[in-house]
């Protein structure tokens, strides 16, 4: 299989199409000859009616840089590496081949303006049937850093000591490549701003808590049980399904376990009532629909014996919650 890129080999098709017609006309007038390569370097980019093929910023490789022996220094998490191809040919668009010294830069406008990047320079290119290929950024410490790319960038190229115009436009595409090739681990607490993260930016909080310490008798007041209380700290409004369980055992009582949220009873209790002298057991729940604003809130299982002679809550009892809405 060939090495070539598809450029290199789309290239190649159009100078064998363009041989192809040279050789077609050869019957008929023949234009006048141009001079033996004049300013020869002057054409890399499309020129009106010239088609002179730029293959220009191609993002089919990743954004950052590879280890490679043209690099002084790797690029980290904030700098990048982008991969240009072209073609150069003389001034009669004959394909050119050999080393040249190149140099890259980037402006903010199409002519004059300001100098946002550069000037790289890659003092031997080797150029094959007129098409090579550059690392914009291979050749400086640290990369093209990605505030480079704040608004679109034009790239003004040296060959040979000259400048070729005009310069080439290049839209702030690279930058959004970036997104695909973070490696893992690169973004941290440092790279998040402090409050930037809510809790809508993120999954929907849920949660369990389970009763602890066995059996516990239930007397005429309310109290915690163990192992239930749940501390919900949400960044903004939101709305939470809070589902209780109580496993109740009474003997010719009746007991109750309820949601406390920040002290506060919710409407709705689990109730269970055993008649008569024998203990009666049973699984009861409740459901809670919570609604907490922004900040810490406290939330707790609290059960007690609403009459009756005696009335415990055992280990099995729990708290589940989900959040549903912002």
């Amino acid at each position: 299989m060939s090495d070539k890129s598809l450029f290199f080999l789309l290239a190649e098709t159009y100078e064998r199409h363009r041989l192809a017609r040279r050789a077609a006309a050869a019957d008929g007038p023949q234009p006048p000859q141009p001079r033996p390569l004049v300013r020869f370097l002057r054409w890399l980019v499309p020129n009106g009616g010239t088609i002179l093929v730029v293959l220009a910023l191609v993002l089919t490789q990743q954004v950052w840089a590879r280890p490679a022996q043209q690099q002084l220094n790797a690029p980290g998490p904030s700098a990048t590496t982008v991969n240009y191809q072209g073609r150069l040919a003389d001034a009669a668009g004959n394909p050119l081949d050999g080393s040249y010294a190149m140099s890259f830069s980037l402006w903010d406008a199409p002519s004059t303006g300001n100098l946002i990047w550069g000037l790289e320079n890659h003092p031997t290119v080797p150029v094959s049937g007129g098409l090579f290929s550059v690392g914009l950024g291979s050749q400086t410490s640290g990369g093209i850093p990605t505030t480079v790319w704040d608004g679109d960038r034009y790239l003004e190229i040296t060959v040979g000591g000259e400048t070729l115009i005009p310069r080439e436009l290049i839209r702030s595409v690279p930058i959004a490549g970036m997104a695909l090739t973070v490696p893992d681990g690169a973004i941290g607490t440092a790279q998040v701003m402090d409050g930037s993260i809510e809790s809508r930016d993120v999954r929907l909080t849920v949660g369990r808590a389970a009763a602890t310490g066995g059996t516990m008798a239930l007397t005429d007041q309310y109290q915690d049980v163990p192992g239930t209380a749940v501390t919900l700290t949400p960044d903004s409004s939101q709305s939470y399904l809070v589902y209780v369980t109580a496993d109740l055992e009474t003997r010719d009582a009746l007991a109750l376990a309820a949601l406390f949220v920040d002290g506060a009873a919710q409407d709705g209790q689990a109730l269970f009532s055993g008649g008569g002298s024998a203990w009666g057991r049973g699984t009861v729940s409740q459901v809670y629909l919570v609604n907490l604003d922004a900040g810490t809130h406290n939330l707790v299982i609290r059960a007690r014996k609403s009459s009756g002679t005696d009335a415990w809550i055992s280990g099995h009892t729990t708290v589940t919650y989900l959040a549903v809405s912002q």
